[in-house]
């Protein structure tokens, strides 16, 4: 088992894609990796295949896109178009892929390819909806870190941690038929509130959506996600606010507005009660300076 880093990247995206791609195949329990992206995309991202892709299209390989929030679409060889709103995962046949962009604000999603190396049961074409990402953005960052470190161990590490994740998608997926149709309700739920993060969603157009009422719908939120739906929804705009603030041309002004907080006064209070510092601190640990009037580089 191996895997060295490679510095390259292997396809021509913009700078703010990170390449988390190994120079040769890490073989774990499960998988052989072929590559890997963690990709924080604006509206200007747009994937072309095969000619934005370096490495050849493998037929018996596939693709498991994990979207962590904002959305993006992916467009298929016969025309069919498939949007992935955060929190949710789908796999794919790379040579079934004509191109992909983002299409909303942003689009943050790890992108792999594998080889199964055993046989595995991979549903196609169809989306596991996630109501608690956390575990899983959790450990995808430890999947980025480990694959960043160079160290072959780690790399396999690495590939173990996605092997994991992959089985439990897969799981995840195949629970879909056996789910209540309240449940699948609120999945849908939870992809409208990625889908449109700069809508100030109220408890009771929640539960109308639901067609339940409102404490029924907080106790379905606290069980699936651990928060109550107005916690949900205002940490799905201050997370995506944080990625916006680390985009070139944006500024604290700029993001508030473009969530559709009353003002950068209310915006700043919110995202600093999130995470515990301003929002002008997260400009500075992005490597700019700017104020609440633009960039400055």
């Amino acid at each position: 088992m191996n895997g060295k880093l490679q510095s390259s990247h292997v396809k021509n995206e913009p700078t703010y894609n990170i390449p988390l791609v190994l120079d040769e195949n890490v073989i774990s329990s499960g998988i052989s990796l072929i590559a890997l992206w963690h990709t924080l995309a604006d509206e200007s991202y747009r994937v072309y295949w095969p000619r934005d892709k370096k490495k050849p299209l493998i037929a018996n390989s596939w693709v498991a896109v994990y979207t962590l929030q904002g959305c993006g679409k992916i467009i298929l060889r016969d025309d069919a178009e498939i949007i992935l709103n955060g929190n949710c995962v789908i796999f794919l046949k790379p040579t079934d892929i004509k191109s992909y962009h983002c299409a909303g604000l942003l689009w943050e999603q790890y992108w792999m390819e594998f080889i199964p190396t055993t046989l595995m049961e991979i549903p196609l074409l169809q989306q596991g909806v996630i109501c608690n990402g956390e575990v899983f953005n959790h450990e995808l960052n430890e999947v980025a870190l480990l694959t960043r470190s160079g160290d072959a161990m780690k790399n396999n590490l690495a590939v173990a941690f996605l092997t994991k994740m992959i089985y439990q998608w897969i799981c995840l997926i195949a629970e879909k038929g056996t789910k209540d149709a309240q449940l699948l309700q609120f999945e849908k739920l939870i992809g409208a509130l990625h889908a449109a993060p700069q809508q100030r969603w109220t408890v009771n157009e929640m539960a109308q959506r639901m067609q339940c009422s409102a404490p029924y719908l907080r106790r379905l939120f606290l069980r699936y996600t651990g928060k109550t739906p107005k916690e949900y929804a205002l940490h799905t705009r201050l997370d995506l606010a944080l990625s916006l603030l680390k985009q070139q041309g944006n500024s604290v002004s700029k993001v508030a507005d473009m969530l559709n907080f009353f003002d950068s006064f209310h915006f700043s209070k919110a995202f600093k009660q999130r995470f515990g510092y301003a929002p002008s601190q997260a400009l500075a640990q992005s490597g700019r300076h700017q104020n609440n009037t633009g960039p400055q580089d």
